[in-house]
C-alpha cells in the first residue's frame, strides 16, 4: 500500500525474504501484493483464512481503517465475523500487528467480536508499550501483547544527503532552517499547529523582536501530503491549510501525493520534520525520519514520546512546539 503501513510491510517483507522465508504478501487492489483482494467488508480475512492452511504464520497488520466502512454498522459487523472466523480457523498461528485501533464501544457487536478474534489470536504485537498498555485496558484483553520496533528503511536503500535531497526537489540551499511535515491532510495530523507556530515565529522576526540580521534568509515550512479520505471534514481541512499557507510569507503546502521516493528526498531534506498530530499512536513517519538521519519535533501524542529518538524533541502544547522550532532557527 501507498502509505506507512505499506512501507513498513514491505521492509518487514525484505528482511524475511534474506532470512529465507517464503512471504506470500495479500494487499488491497491498489497495492502491491502477491496477491491482492478488497480489503473492506472483511474478504481479505475471509481469503487469508481459506489460504492460511498452507502457511506456518497468517499475519495480519491491522488499523480499522483498511477493513471497516465507515457508518456502515451491518458491514462493520460482517467484517468482524470474517476476522474471527480468521482467528477461529489459524488462532495459535495468527499475528496481528497493530498499528492503530479505535476506542472501543464494548456494548457494539462489531466490537465484541473484534476483540473475541484477537483474543483468540497466538500474537498480538504493538510498537510502543503504552500502545500495548492503553490497548490491553480498553479492549480487556492481557498477557499476549509485545512490543516490536518501528523499522524502516529508506526507499531506495541509501540515504540521500541533505543536499542531494534539496537539489533533487528543487529546494533553494538555504542557511536557514527548512521545517517539513509531511503525511496525509486531515485534522489529526495537526499540520495547522505547525503553521500557525510558523506564522508567530515569522511575525516575532518581522516585528524586530528577535536579533536576527535583516539580511539573513528566512526559515521555511513545507507542508507535503494530500487528502488521502475525501470526506467533507478532510477536503475542509486541507482548504484550511492551503489559506493558511498562502498567507504566511515562508510557508508553502506542496498538495499532491509522493512515492516511497520523493517522500523520502522531502524528508531528508528538513532540518527538522514537524509531527504536530494531535492523534496517534506510533508513526511511520518517524521511523522514516530516524531511517533518514532527519532529528525531528514530535507531538506528546499516543506512543510518539516513546518512539522519539535522543536527537528528537518531544512537545506537549502550542507554545513548546513554537518554542522548539525557534530554538532550531537560533541555532
Amino acid at each position: 500500500m501507498r502509505d506507512g503501513i505499506g512501507v513498513y510491510v514491505r521492509d518487514a517483507v525484505e528482511r524475511m525474504r534474506a532470512s529465507s522465508e517464503g512471504v506470500t504478501v495479500l494487499s488491497p487492489l491498489e497495492g502491491n501484493g502477491d496477491l491482492r483482494a478488497p480489503f473492506l467488508g472483511g474478504r481479505a480475512f475471509e481469503r487469508a483464512r481459506r489460504l492460511g492452511g498452507t502457511f506456518d504464520r497468517v499475519v495480519v497488520h491491522f488499523q480499522p481503517s483498511l477493513y471497516y466502512r465507515p457508518r456502515r454498522p451491518v458491514s462493520k459487523i460482517a467484517t468482524s465475523i470474517a476476522f474471527l472466523r480468521l482467528a477461529v480457523a489459524h488462532g495459535p498461528k495468527l499475528e496481528v500487528v497493530v498499528h492503530e485501533a479505535d476506542p472501543p464501544a464494548l456494548w457494539r457487536p462489531d466490537y465484541l467480536l473484534l476483540r473475541a478474534a484477537l483474543r483468540r489470536a497466538g500474537v498480538v504485537s504493538f510498537h510502543t508499550e503504552r500502545e500495548r498498555r492503553d490497548f490491553e485496558r480498553e479492549y480487556h484483553t492481557s498477557g499476549r501483547g509485545r512490543v516490536v520496533p518501528h523499522v524502516v528503511g529508506p526507499a531506495e536503500g541509501t540515504a540521500p544527503s541533505r543536499r542531494e535531497a534539496r537539489t533533487a526537489l528543487g529546494l533553494p540551499h538555504l542557511s536557514a532552517p527548512v521545517f517539513i511535515c509531511a503525511g496525509f491532510l486531515q485534522p489529526s495530523k495537526g499540520y495547522d499547529r505547525a503553521v500557525n507556530a510558523f506564522g508567530r515565529l515569522r511575525a516575532r522576526a518581522a516585528s524586530g523582536s528577535r536579533n536576527t540580521p535583516s539580511d539573513a534568509p528566512p526559515a521555511s515550512l513545507y507542508v507535503v501530503g494530500t487528502v488521502r479520505e475525501p470526506t467533507s471534514e478532510n477536503l475542509a481541512y486541507a482548504a484550511d491549510l492551503r489559506a493558511r499557507c498562502e498567507a504566511i510569507g515562508g510557508a508553502t503546502l506542496v498538495e499532491r501525493f509522493v512515492d516511497d521516493r520523493e517522500f523520502d528526498l522531502w524528508v531528508a531534506a528538513a532540518d527538522r520534520l514537524v509531527l504536530p498530530y494531535r492523534r496517534a499512536w506510533s508513526s511511520g513517519v518517524l521511523a522514516r525520519a530516524h531511517a533518514l538521519g532527519t532529528p525531528a519535533l514530535v507531538a506528546d501524542a499516543g506512543g510518539l514520546a516513546e518512539q522519539a529518538g535522543s536527537d528528537d524533541v518531544v512537545f506537549s502544547n502550542d507554545e513548546e512546539l513554537e518554542r522548539a522550532m525557534q530554538d532550531v532557527v537560533d541555532g
